[in-house]
């Protein structure tokens, strides 16, 4: 997701310790990235890049459900986009995390804004069984191409960082998410029963924002896993982030939930003037060192922190021209040619993420 808005930044300074000693096997589709901004174009050989992927180590894919371009109008659909990517994901036995997320003028009251919530928490549950009923275990889409392996989208996240007004405008933003979410679950489950639901994840002050969700009243939230954006200048404060939220979980009831990080990234943007200037932005060697460095420190509290996937944020970007630092943040940079350069961030992914395997 594109942002204009500032990275939290932990005040505390900690050192980095020593690489981690081995360790088990990851769970499946452990590491992941989004597939997104120069992955859309058409003209890009998905499944040349899909192929790549799988050979770099990357397992799981996080696409976009975008209910207002998937059902611009009621009960009129185009999938194309999202057909695109979900057979270029199974032909490759990758998996698809698929987030469902936006609003069609007709479900949010004709806001100018998508990321305005639907007036009617049952339209949004409505979607997501059709969500299912394209991409799930019997799947409209598997039938229309017996010739690609079928490899359904079992997991499905509710929603996009909720706690910001830019992606969801109804603020406060705790009781209306939890509606919807509350409208989420038994819809998926009653259309998949084996289907994951993944709270949507949350950035900047997501710790303080997940306890006033899950603080907020009503009946209690039922999920199958929790997100976070644990976005940090350091790995060390990222991780600490990513420990805050798995306390507040623990502390509410929610010790055996996953938490999948959906987003996780740095940018390269360091000196391309951006509005985005503190320490979150760095070189393209830097990225690579702090990908590196907060892999190391994941897979060695894997388990006390009950971590069951992370998506890097993103494949590729433009690297170049934007305003916005989260499009240096690619493991690739999508050149003018139309080629895709691998940036050392890359090279850094595949050694852990390969390794990690073993």
């Amino acid at each position: 997701m594109l942002r204009l808005r500032l990275v939290l930044l932990i005040a505390c300074a900690l050192v980095l310790g020593a690489p981690v000693a081995a360790h088990a096997a990851v769970p499946k589709g452990f590491f992941g990235v989004m597939v997104n901004g120069p992955l859309d174009d058409p003209s890009v050989d998905l499944d040349a890049q899909a192929a790549t992927m799988k050979a770099d180590g990357v397992r799981s894919w996080r696409v976009e459900m975008t209910w207002d371009q998937i059902e611009p109008a009621r009960g009129q659909f185009d999938w194309s986009v999202q057909d695109r990517k979900v057979l270029a994901a199974a032909r490759q036995g990758i998996d698809v995390l698929g987030l469902a997320l936006r609003a069609p003028g007709w479900a949010n009251g004709g806001a100018a804004s998508p990321f305005t919530p639907p007036k009617n928490t049952a339209d949004f549950a409505q979607f997501l069984k059709d969500l299912i009923g394209r991409y799930g275990p019997n799947g409209a889409l598997w039938a229309a191409h017996p010739e690609v392996p079928k490899h359904p989208v079992r997991a499905w996240e509710i929603w996009n960082e909720p706690n910001l007004k830019d992606y969801f405008t109804k603020q406060p933003f705790a009781r209306p998410y939890a509606a919807l979410l509350r409208a989420a679950y038994p819809a998926v489950k009653g259309a998949d029963r084996g289907a994951t639901v993944l709270m949507a994840s949350m950035a900047n002050y997501s710790w303080r924002d997940l306890a006033k969700l899950l603080d907020s009243g009503g009946p209690r939230l039922r999920f199958d896993a929790a997100g976070a954006h644990p976005f940090s200048g350091r790995p060390s404060n990222a991780l600490k982030i990513v420990r805050l939220n798995r306390d507040v979980l623990n502390r509410r009831g929610y010790k055996k939930v996953p938490l999948w990080l959906t987003e996780l990234t740095w940018s390269s943007a360091k000196g391309k003037k951006t509005p985005l200037t503190q320490n979150w932005e760095t070189t393209e060697s830097g990225q690579a060192s702090r990908l590196r460095d907060m892999y190391r420190l994941l897979l060695r509290d894997r388990r006390s922190l009950n971590l069951a996937r992370v998506f890097w944020y993103s494949w590729a970007t433009v690297d170049n021209g934007s305003p916005n630092s989260f499009d240096y943040s690619g493991l690739n940079q999508w050149l003018p040619t139309g080629a895709f350069r691998a940036k050392p961030a890359l090279a850094a992914f595949k050694a852990v993420a390969l390794s990690a395997e073993k």
